[in-house]
């Protein structure tokens, strides 16, 4: 009778992390490549800052009034805040990583796995979709007196090098951002917390993504929460992360050409 190898790794996981899932929790650990997952105190820090840190700076750096903010913007100003947004989201992004590290499970573990063609069909669908469904969810909120403020296109740069900065941009945050917010965030929650649905992690992950974007005002932050609810449920319906990353990236990169 053959012998099966021996795995000092699973074999040392505590039992909810071990493989031959009974539970829809074990079940998502199996699947999410996380049986080696390590709680550390960078996923403590990974999780303040997510859920508290990135979104409390959003709404102080959007003061009172966001939306003047952005008609004061002039080309200068706007490049400096194009610039630190990619910083800043890189930085978060090695803080993930970092975390990541300790914990034991690499990229795999957050969603960053093989890419498939078959995902280029989602993403294709989910644009279609999603902003089928967010264009009715802006109209309504316009019939209830809070319409989509056309300020947010004077963050879309007009001149050759702004737009190419804006490009780093899409990219950074179609990354950083899923990353961040899909990736690390939702599934971290599920492992730190053995829930055995997605129910809170996609609340609190797509509400903590919409107040980092209330300098579009209420509307924008209802439709822009909305809108990472729909990234998390891509996310869990493929068990990847790069048919967000691919659909991020394309709807901001669009913003060049449909500013408002």
């Amino acid at each position: 009778m053959d012998q099966l190898p021996e795995n000092r790794d699973l074999a040392s996981a505590p039992p909810e992390f071990q493989p031959y899932a009974t539970t829809p929790f074990q079940r998502f650990v199996e699947e999410s490549q996380n049986q080696r997952y390590r709680t550390s105190a960078m996923t403590y820090v990974c999780l303040l800052v997510l859920l508290i840190g990135y979104p409390l700076a959003a709404v102080i750096g959007a003061g009172e009034d966001p939306l003047a903010l952005l008609r004061n913007l002039d080309q200068t100003l706007l490049m400096i805040l194009l610039i630190s947004t990619i910083v800043i989201q890189w930085l978060i992004f090695l803080l993930n990583y970092g975390a990541i590290y300790l914990e034991q499970t690499g990229l795999a573990g957050v969603g960053l796995r093989g890419f498939r063609l078959v995902h280029l069909a989602w993403v294709v669908a989910f644009l279609l979709a999603s902003n089928l469904l967010l264009s009715g969810l802006a109209w309504v909120l316009g019939q209830l007196g809070h319409p989509m403020a056309g300020e947010v296109g004077l963050l879309i740069p007009t001149d050759p090098t702004g737009q190419v900065v804006w490009f780093f941009v899409a990219i950074t945050a179609g990354f950083c951002e899923e990353v961040a917010f899909r990736g690390y965030l939702m599934t971290r929650l599920r492992l730190l917390f053995k829930l055995n649905s997605w129910w809170l992690p996609t609340i609190l992950s797509a509400v903590s993504f919409g107040i980092c974007h209330t300098y579009q005002g209420l509307p924008g932050f209802i439709v822009i929460t909305v809108y990472g609810a729909l990234f998390s449920l891509l996310y869990i319906r493929t068990g990847s992360l790069w048919p967000c990353i691919i659909a991020h990236f394309f709807q901001d990169f669009s913003a060049l050409f449909f500013p408002h």
